[in-house]
């Protein structure tokens, strides 16, 4: 007669493997119209072992045209409780990083990747088959008295971006809100229009009355696009472009309000 022993489990901590401490998709086949003409997004969180040659470009097709935004930052926050601390390197870090949260200290290393895919016009008047990529570090920064904003695609108070002009008017920033600061900006009315938060929180609408935190998809009704925060300070990338297969923006579900948070 054998005798039975108690299996206990036994459990470890693994380290997360490969590039990408976390990947998410926000916009594909199945959500793609109610964005046109943004047919892809995709981010990736980055981890340690990140290396820009882990991008694989997708394939060149002439009804669309590709972006790839790599955000670069500081690894580790400061201890905002420390009273030592100078203002200069809290706001140094929370301009950069906009509240992300990694492990090693005081080192600059890749934080949030980027992936954009958008339609062209018929007859490929805007270009099919270009791809960009860019660093925010080497992306024109116009800052103002509550934010920064990096210019990826388009102009911002007279400042034109890495991709100046485009037939479908696009817009792509990287904006950082400082602590108590506020971004505003005018898009045209039939543009879609979205935002997709990545640090800190912030509130959109000079009327809303919700804070919204990292991984938050929102739809912006309206041509007035006005966000802010409060300690905490928030960082988001904010896509506006006129549709190529709609006539106008599909509206969000919540008539009720400016801004719909999009389920992902």
């Amino acid at each position: 007669m054998t005798q039975e022993h108690e299996v206990r489990p036994v459990w470890w901590e693994l380290s997360a493997g490969g590039p990408c401490m976390l990947l998410k998709r926000l916009i594909d086949r199945h959500n793609e119209t109610q964005f046109d003409p943004f047919s892809w997004l995709s981010v990736c969180y980055c981890s340690p072992e990140f290396d820009r040659s882990d991008v694989i470009a997708p394939h060149v097709r002439p009804d669309r045209e590709t972006l790839n935004y790599l955000v670069t930052g500081l690894v580790d926050p400061p201890d905002l409780s420390d009273e030592r601390l100078s203002e200069v390197t809290a706001s140094r870090w929370i301009n950069m990083v906009g509240g992300l949260k990694q492990a090693a200290r005081s080192e600059s290393v890749y934080v949030l990747n980027m992936e954009l895919w958008m339609r062209v016009l018929p007859g490929g008047g805007n270009g099919g088959g270009k791809r960009w990529e860019f660093e925010s570090e080497y992306v024109p920064l116009v800052r103002t008295d509550g934010a920064e904003v990096r210019v990826v695609c388009g102009q911002f108070q007279h400042r034109e971006g890495a991709v100046a002009q485009h037939p479908l008017g696009t817009t792509i920033f990287d904006v950082t809100l400082s602590p108590g600061g506020s971004f505003e900006f005018s898009v045209p009315e039939e543009n879609t229009t979205f935002a997709y938060m990545f640090g800190g929180k912030a509130q959109f609408g000079k009327d809303g009355d919700t804070y919204y935190g990292a991984d938050s998809l929102l739809r912006v009704r309206g041509g007035e696009i006005f966000a802010s925060t409060l300690s905490t300070g928030g960082r988001f990338l904010l896509f506006s472009a006129r549709p190529v297969v709609r006539k106008g923006p599909a509206p969000c579900p919540d008539k009720t309000s400016d801004v719909c948070q999009v389920k992902k």
